[in-house]
């Protein structure tokens, strides 16, 4: 080893580890989003189903949502609202994520759209 060299691996070393520490919290942010975006988009999906239902009620599609979110383990706070006008039901979740990396965004909102089941005779057909 020349003289030229001595410290050069505590130089790598300085330089790479905030690197590898950066991309590391990339990854778990990117994980983390991911998975709250499927998280409120099951709940969504799963709270306009049964507020569809024939003779359902916007409350109902809300425990669902709210029995979706416990049985997926979501610990995260949020909000989420039911609507029905007309022959459309309409489930926003919106939930708040945790943050490590300062750019990413603190909520994530899903919504899902169903149509209102009807009761038809079959002479109405």
């Amino acid at each position: 080893m020349s003289r030229t060299d001595r410290g050069e691996a505590s130089a790598q070393t300085v330089v790479v580890v905030p690197v590898v520490l950066l991309v590391l919290w990339l990854a778990i942010q990117a994980t983390v989003f991911l998975h709250g975006a499927n998280v409120a988009s099951a709940a969504a999906s799963e709270g306009a189903a049964v507020a569809a239902r024939y003779g359902s009620s916007t409350g109902a599609g809300e425990r669902a949502i709210q029995r979706t979110l416990t049985a997926l383990g979501s610990t995260a706070s949020g909000s989420w609202v039911v609507q029905k006008s007309g022959s459309t039901v309409v489930a926003k979740v919106n939930l708040q994520l945790p943050r490590i990396i300062p750019f990413f965004p603190l909520t994530v909102t899903r919504s899902a759209y169903e149509s209102v089941e009807a009761f038809m005779t079959e002479d109405e057909r």
